[in-house]
């Protein structure tokens, strides 16, 4: 038996996915829609251009591309978020810290070398958010540590960058990258391929504003 708050919220969520063929206030998928932005339905039953876009469904889309895709780009498999934002109670924020949990780092990673990168790291954003002094911190170590990096404020504009770091032409010839540069001797940048946009770039609008590195 739901209860009037479940019925509200229920009724809430219809506003968000106004085009849905089912009705939220007794469907069998409401809760799946609820929890990640994404539904077992066919596109032809429910459009998802029409729920409350924010950073976290831009980010949620993003990985569905990813698990769509992993079979044509393998290293998508290992695409995963790191959960430093959000808001928590004092209890759970402290376990977390504890835990090693650490404000800046990135929403997305991509944890495999290609071009003359060692890694890729993403800061998801929306809107009118911008970068907090921590992640811009964060940004500019990885750079310095062989990554590339960019803020993207699009689900588009993240598969982009994604999509370009993953066809780049891979710089190793050994086991790891490590090795190679170990076994020749060679600087990062001496090898490898790069991407066409700066490192620690900022995507948004269809623009680029580069590089903070």
């Amino acid at each position: 038996m739901r209860t009037i708050g479940q019925f509200f919220r229920r009724f809430l969520w219809m506003f968000k996915v106004k085009d849905c063929r089912h009705v939220c206030l007794f469907c069998k998928y409401y809760h799946v829609c609820t929890a990640d932005g994404a539904t077992e339905r066919s596109e032809k039953e429910m459009n998802m251009k029409y729920a409350l876009r924010s950073e976290d469904t831009e980010q949620i889309a993003v990985i569905q591309w990813s698990q769509y895709n992993v079979n044509h780009f393998p290293e998508l498999k290992w695409l995963h978020h790191c959960p430093n934002g959000g808001s928590r109670n004092q209890r759970e924020a402290v376990k977390l810290k504890q835990m090693g949990v650490k404000a800046g780092v990135s929403d997305l990673c991509l944890p495999y070398p290609k071009g003359v990168y060692c890694g890729l790291y993403i800061e998801m954003k929306y809107g009118n958010n911008r970068q907090q002094d921590s992640q811009k911190e964060f940004l500019k170590d990885m750079v310095k540590a062989g990554h590339f990096v960019a803020t993207c404020y699009s689900t588009e504009e993240a598969i982009s960058v994604i999509t370009e770091y993953l066809n780049l032409k891979a710089a190793t010839f050994g086991d790891s990258y490590a090795e190679f540069l170990e076994q020749f001797g060679c600087k990062p940048e001496e090898v490898g391929q790069k991407m066409k946009i700066p490192n620690n770039s900022i995507l948004k609008d269809g623009k680029v504003k580069g590089g903070g590195a």
